[in-house]
């Protein structure tokens, strides 16, 4: 009979362990499946993301370097003579030397009326390179009109598309001509052909321009993808100051099928856009790989269910059994852990190619940084030359005033009147010491500016720059109110940086109020918080509302052709932000423009450092 109940009892303990094993797998398996798919689904998911942000930039760069080439060229003196005679000749030979030492694809000079003058391919032909006339309509009306001229040229399966960019040049009767660049896309797809995952580039109306699938290029990307559904991600979000992850927030995207990558494969969609160009560059990232480590996973976790509910059953029947289990499942968890470690080099790896690609990135950024001195630099040197009329007025009068008050003072002398004398000299001294000052305000404002910041006084950087403006202002005949509202103020900058600021907002007032009988400006500064304010205010007519948001892009002007090239308010706004300030443009009471730089107060920088 004990054998009976023991048995029974060995038996009912036997059903329990079968009742409670099998919800427990069933529910193991579907969290494992669950939380495995979650985080290997979000690592694709975070690889993609920071492949398509370095693809997207490698896009964007590409373009990007040869933006400014039509407008450089255009400013050239012999591409003006050859696009004024329409010099084949010439033309062919400079166009086919800025082709070959920019890497531009292609460089073409044309009439006002978009007739072709001569490009860097005209001799000898090769074929498919000259482009065709609706490419360069858009560039060309855009460039004559006084702006960059930008367009797409579609490719085909076997020849990249590639971008156009088209700039006038200026004769002394307006536009003259053009100068057109394209600039081909294949740099960026043999960049994108790295990658495993498809990338692709998409303008506005859906239809592929970069990919490195030549199948899809020139397609609809729409014809190409079949949308499965979509996917839920978190994604984390990086505390800036911190450096750490400061939240988990959710990401959606879709998850698609693409044929002619496989039947039984699905993607999830990103996207990163690029506002400048009106495209998107989208990324594919390849889920099968994810899923089928979380099949892995989840089948791990169910043979551990069983494998553990199968050794709470052998230790009831024998203990060594059970310890021989256990072992295996040490074994387990070493292979396991072996794998993890495997992951994470896997994944340091990836971390340092992209940490190599970052410093890339930020040494074209320094590149660019530099080349925006020289710009600012260029700048000045032509606002002197702008004022180098008025400034010899300015010389010459005080020069009269010395010869006059020295023949006076000769005279005096052979009369015996050494008072008087002394006054005429006394005369001359301040003179001379005025003009020095003069020099010496030019000589320091001609000067390169250096990129260190510290502690600068205002008033001085307003003084001197309205000293170099007197001369303009005396042209004008325009009202210059100055007030310091709150007493001297030191900020955080450059001393002839700011100064190029102030120069370029208060010649900028200047111009909208000349011509008006009753034109002011008023320039005030004042302290707001932890920041020192410049304000520069006209009664001119001002800025129309829908102008506003492109007063600070380069090259964009409303003067008139000749007057400007519309760089100053541009590098004034790259001043500013360089100095961890603000620049921003407003309407005044009277409906003129009302320029405000706000610059940190070097004051408050020091009480914070310390």
């Amino acid at each position: 009979m004990r054998d009976l109940r023991r048995a029974a009892r060995h038996n009912a303990v036997f059903v329990v362990l079968i009742c409670l094993s099998v919800p427990v797998t069933v529910v193991t398996g579907w969290v494992t499946w669950s939380v495995s798919s979650r985080l290997f689904i979000d690592e694709v998911v975070t690889r993609s993301q920071a492949l398509l942000a370095v693809q997207a930039a490698t896009l964007e760069r590409q373009l990007d370097k040869f933006r400014l080439l039509p407008p450089l060229l255009a400013q050239r003196p012999d591409v003006r003579e050859l696009v004024l005679t329409r010099d084949r000749s010439a033309g062919e030979r400079v166009a086919a030397i800025a082709a070959g030492m920019a890497g531009a694809q292609e460089v073409a000079f044309y009439d006002p009326a978009g007739h072709l003058i001569a490009s860097s391919h005209m001799l000898p032909r090769a074929a498919g390179l000259m482009p065709a006339r609706d490419t360069t309509a858009l560039p060309l009306e855009e460039a004559l009109q006084g702006r960059l001229g930008r367009a797409y040229r579609p490719g085909s399966r076997s020849l990249p598309g590639s971008y156009v960019f088209a700039s006038a040049t200026r004769g002394a009767q307006g536009s003259s001509g053009a100068v057109v660049v394209w600039v081909s896309l294949g740099e960026v797809e043999q960049a994108w052909a790295l990658s495993k995952a498809p990338l692709v580039a998409v303008d506005g109306e859906g239809q592929v321009v970069a990919t490195n699938r030549p199948a899809w290029r020139g397609q609809r990307l729409s014809d190409q993808v079949e949308r499965l559904g979509a996917v839920t991600v978190a994604l984390a979000e990086t505390d800036s100051e911190a450096g750490t992850d400061a939240a988990a927030l959710p990401g959606v995207f879709d998850l698609v099928g693409l044929p002619q990558e496989g039947p039984d494969r699905s993607f999830l969609r990103m996207t990163r856009q690029l506002p400048l160009l009106g495209w998107q560059v989208i990324a594919f990232a390849d889920t099968t790989a994810a899923r089928s480590q979380a099949f892995k996973a989840t089948a791990i976790a169910v043979l551990a269910c069983l494998l553990f509910s199968g050794i709470g059953w052998v230790a009831l029947e024998r203990r060594q059994a059970g310890l021989r289990r256990m072992r295996e499942d040490r074994l387990s968890a070493l292979r396991l852990e072996r794998r993890v470690r495997q992951r994470t080099r896997d994944l340091s790896e990836a971390n340092t190619r992209l940490a190599s690609e970052v410093r890339e990135r930020e040494a074209a950024e320094e590149e660019l940084r530099r080349m925006q001195a020289d710009l600012v630099q260029a700048a000045k040197m032509a606002t002197l030359g702008q004022m180098s009329a008025a400034l010899s007025h300015e010389f010459n009068q005080p020069l009269a005033a010395i010869r006059s008050n020295a023949d006076n003072a000769k005279q005096f002398l052979d009369l015996g009147r050494l008072e008087k004398a002394t006054a005429g000299l006394d005369k001359i001294i301040v003179m001379v010491e005025r003009m020095a000052e003069i020099s010496r305000i030019l000589k320091g404002f001609s000067r390169r500016a250096g990129t260190r910041l510290g502690p600068i006084a205002v008033k001085p950087v307003i003084d001197e720059a309205l000293m170099l403006l007197s001369p303009r202002l005396k042209q004008t005949g325009a009202r210059l109110e100055v007030r310091h509202l709150d007493g001297p103020i030191q900020v955080i900058g450059g001393h002839v940086r700011l100064e190029q600021v102030v120069l370029n907002l208060a010649a900028n007032a200047l111009d909208a109020v000349e011509g008006q009988a009753d034109g002011a400006v008023h320039l005030r500064t004042y302290v707001d918080g932890d920041f020192g304010v410049i304000e520069v205010a006209d009664n001119g007519p001002g800025v129309a509302d829908e102008l506003l948001s492109q007063v600070f892009d380069p090259f964009f002007t409303t003067k008139d052709v000749g007057k400007g090239l519309g760089l100053g308010l541009s590098i004034a706004y790259k001043i500013v932000h360089d100095f961890s300030g603000a620049l921003a443009i407003g309407r005044g009471e009277t409906g003129g423009a009302v320029f405000t730089v706000r610059l940190p107060r070097a004051d408050r920088a020091s009480e914070a450092a310390a």
